[in-house]
């Protein structure tokens, strides 16, 4: 059976906001639909069906704050075509068997306009519409259909709140045994978060007895399929011993949330927050969330360890080329880990709260500092003045971290006074 055309120019007077044009028994809003990981409705008409495939889709986005956004851009997609989205991908299938490429490619065009009307319109942030125009290029790709926008993503702000290790210290003193433990193991495995509550009871009780430290248990990421190592100081196994004691013995999972289920990564960041509200620590307006512990982890081991970007990837679950594999063979990962963990103490002893103020001194002179060699360098006949090297060499630099081009311009500024 031929499938309902689809008139696109149709479309120039937009339904209302909160109205589905056509909406009728057939046609049902993707947000009636419960995902796969809910409860399945099952298939009764042609129309439900396809919207099946919605589900399929849904269901293969493995992070939970994803698969909200993109079943939220999917409805606004909805809205403003007055189509549901079966209906959509039907015709964009069609489409797809066209020669005419205007025609092939009308959809583009559609999504494109989608993504103004979300700004003008909705009043979104080009961030905020860029999300959910995401989830309409990742279900185009799933049903291989792909989309080629002409929009760019726009570019990102630093919006998140990323603690210093005085301000997590503060943090960790007013929590519970709950939140000490989450707070400790997060503060020294940089997961992600749909990683880290998918931790298990069976990953850390082998560990309970472990004579050495840092004790470790390895963890396959969900996005990149790597094997992470996860190192869990002795202060945090301390913790966890009792901890674990407090937990329901039919919960396989170590951060329990309701029944058997694991805690959800709304509830985390709640807890971050309440923390952060507690303490009273001044986020200037940024938003508080889990990712903070993984940029504070990043930070510390190139700020102040001076580890390579490869170092970092194998230490916090990122694909690392294959002429790496050796160092994680050869247990090179763990000494690099004791360094940062020693930033890193959460219950620090007066000569490590001295030095963590210190530290982060150092780091404040560094960047300051950094920032000046990097205005220098780019200034015309800079690098032939003070190196005598090609200006090749700029590509060089500007992949520095800041205490490396100081190291970097400290031994050039050298050789060449002995020359």
């Amino acid at each position: 059976m031929t499938p309902p055309h689809i008139d696109y120019q149709s479309d120039s007077q937009n339904p209302k906001k909160g109205g589905f044009a056509g909406e009728n028994s057939r046609k049902i809003r993707i947000s009636s639909i419960e995902p796969a990981f809910i409860t399945p409705k099952s298939p009764q008409t042609k129309a439900i069906l396809m919207q099946k495939e919605v589900e399929s889709f849904i269901d293969s986005v493995v992070a939970e704050n994803t698969r909200k956004t993109y079943i939220r851009g999917l409805e606004l997609l909805e809205e403003y075509m007055g189509k549901i989205i079966s209906e959509i991908i039907d015709e964009r299938r069609e489409d797809f068997k066209s020669d005419d490429v205007t025609h092939r490619r009308r959809l583009d065009r559609r999504v494109e306009q989608f993504y103004v009307w979300l700004i003008n319109d909705r009043r979104m942030k080009p961030n905020t519409a860029w999300a959910y125009v995401t989830g309409v290029k990742s279900i185009m790709s799933y049903y291989d259909i792909s989309l080629k926008l002409k929009i760019k993503k726009p570019r990102r702000k630093a919006n998140d709140f990323v603690p210093s290790i005085g301000q997590l210290r503060e943090m960790y003193e007013v929590g519970d045994l709950t939140e000490k433990t989450l707070l400790s193991m997060a503060t020294h495995i940089p997961m992600r978060i749909n990683d880290f509550n998918e931790i298990k009871k069976s990953h850390v009780n082998h560990l309970m007895n472990s004579d050495e430290f840092p004790a470790w248990f390895e963890f396959e990421t969900r996005k990149t399929k790597t094997v992470m190592p996860c190192f869990i100081t002795e202060e945090t196994i301390q913790l966890l011993k009792k901890y674990i004691k407090t937990l329901r013995p039919d919960n396989e999972y170590l951060f329990q949330g309701r029944g058997k289920q694991k805690l959800n990564e709304d509830s985390i960041n709640r807890i971050l927050k309440k923390l952060v509200k507690e303490t009273d620590i001044d986020t200037r307006g940024k938003r508080v969330r889990f990712h903070m512990f993984r940029k504070v982890f990043i930070s510390v081991a190139r700020n102040m360890i001076g580890l390579s970007d490869d170092q970092i990837k194998m230490l916090s679950g990122k694909r690392v080329k294959e002429d790496m594999d050796p160092y994680y063979v050869n247990m090179q990962l763990k000494p690099w880990f004791i360094e940062i963990a020693n930033r890193l103490r959460l219950t620090p002893t007066k000569n490590n709260e001295r030095m963590g103020n210190l530290e982060e001194i150092i780091i404040k002179m560094e960047k300051a500092f950094g920032k000046f060699l990097r205005q220098m360098l780019v200034a015309e006949g800079t690098i032939q003045a003070f190196t005598g090297k090609p200006k090749k060499k700029v590509v060089y630099w500007t992949k520095m971290t800041d205490r490396e081009l100081i190291e970097w311009y400290s031994k050039e500024t050298l050789e060449q006074g002995e020359n």
